[in-house]
């Protein structure tokens, strides 16, 4: 007889994926703006433009998904895999959630002592108040350390899905569109 699988709903997936798409996009743009392109190109402003429109559209996102999650809870983990999994799972979640509102909300107060932030496509927004110069710097530099952590704890997260499919553990197939565990 085959094990019941709890998965996330479709708006949860939907959410799941496009973060996924929108965080790669910001490493790629993070990555030209800062070692790519040089200060004061065109390219690099071009380049700069685009990582605070993602950023804006990834934090817009992340506060959808979370409260995506506060009405639609997580399916609940297999009580198959063992504790330390479990604990892990619960843990690296809440940290992913931490990061990916942190992120851009710290890339956020680090411009925002320049003034209006113009986004492409015209898009003005305006700066969060009372960012001084330093409040900025320190956003800055806790910004890039942060995509840090976030990049290593997102490879473990990766690691972590393939190894549950790959093996077809009680965990495989949360998140569509993986199939589900092994018939036992």
């Amino acid at each position: 007889m085959g094990v019941g699988i709890h998965r996330y709903s479709s708006v949860a997936a939907f959410w799941h994926w496009l973060s996924a798409a929108l965080v790669l996009t910001q490493f790629y743009t993070g990555y030209m703006f800062h070692q790519v392109f040089e200060r004061g190109t065109p390219e690099r402003t071009d380049m700069f433009a685009w990582h605070k429109t993602f950023g804006v559209l990834l934090l817009v996102v992340a506060i959808l998904r979370v409260a995506t999650r506060f009405f639609k809870p997580a399916p609940p983990i297999p009580q198959q895999l063992e504790a330390w999994e479990r604990v892990g799972a619960k843990v690296s979640h809440l940290l992913l959630y931490g990061f990916i509102l942190l992120i851009p909300l710290g890339g956020l107060v680090a411009i925002s002592d320049r003034g209006p932030v113009e986004l492409k496509g015209g898009i003005t927004i305006p700066a969060l108040p009372g960012v001084t110069e330093p409040i900025a710097d320190f956003a800055g530099d806790a910004h890039e350390t942060y995509v840090w952590w976030f990049a290593a704890l997102l490879g473990v997260h990766l690691v972590a899905g393939l190894y549950h499919q790959s093996k077809r553990t009680a965990a495989a197939g949360r998140m569509w569109p993986f199939k589900g565990p092994a018939n036992r």
